[in-house]
């Protein structure tokens, strides 16, 4: 919350103390967090999913509703992951007063928040190449999800099921979940764990919120899912 310009007003009556007035204020959001907490509870749905569906009877209805289940709860973290960074995407935009960089001549959108974020963290190159390709295979999820074609496909066979599926019941799966959320969840403490003493104070102070904020989602990974911060991969 802050108060703008003209929403303090200050009255000087003859005689009596002045007094002051708020007539206005404004609200800000930082949506960055909740993403996180949306992709970490579709996680835990997935993980119940995929857990049952392994002691589930092969070629039951029961199987069937589970793979569904698993499915979409995995869809759902997925695109919370990607959704996150572009969460913290506008927010390092809001928060950065310098010239935000070129994009025009970025084809992707995974390319633009990159630029964004490197430029807000004080990237260096291999750290920039890092996180280009964690997005380059998040995005490439969440344009599955969001985009998603009707086109006839071969089947592919299901790892757990040994059965064949129409490919998206494979790739949005409780392990390719877990690998996208972690990837989103390390970033959000990488990132503003960095040295920010030449960036510009609002992005400072970003970096400081979300360690704050995120602290509980890390402890809640860990404590289900093991060590964040080991190098995730994104599993196809």
């Amino acid at each position: 919350m802050r108060i703008p310009v003209g929403g303090l007003v200050i009255h000087k009556n003859t005689g009596d103390d002045p007094r002051m007035e708020v007539i206005a204020v404004e609200l800000q959001l930082d949506t960055c967090v909740h993403w996180l907490e949306i992709a970490l509870e579709h996680l835990a749905a997935a993980k119940q999913a995929h857990e049952a569906l392994l002691t589930a009877p092969a070629n039951s209805p029961t199987c069937g509703s589970l793979l569904d289940r698993e499915f979409k709860a995995s869809v759902q973290a997925a695109v919370a992951a990607a959704t996150f960074f572009e969460a913290l995407y506008a927010t390092a935009v809001e928060r950065d007063p310098r010239k935000p960089p070129d994009t025009k001549n970025r084809s992707t959108r995974y390319a633009v928040v990159t630029e964004q974020l490197r430029r807000s963290f004080g990237l260096r190159k291999q750290d920039t190449t890092n996180l280009r390709s964690v997005l380059k295979e998040i995005y490439r999820f969440r344009d599955q999800a969001v985009h998603p074609s009707a086109a006839f496909t071969q089947p592919m066979l299901h790892p757990q099921l040994q059965v064949g599926v129409e490919h998206r019941f494979v790739m949005f799966s409780f392990s390719s979940a877990k690998e996208l959320v972690r990837a989103a969840l390390a970033f959000s403490k990488i990132l503003p764990s960095r040295d920010l003493t030449r960036q510009p104070k609002e992005i400072k102070d970003l970096g400081a919120y979300l360690l704050e904020v995120c602290l509980p989602l890390y402890i809640t990974w860990e404590q289900h899912y093991g060590q964040l911060l080991d190098a995730p991969t994104i599993a196809t």
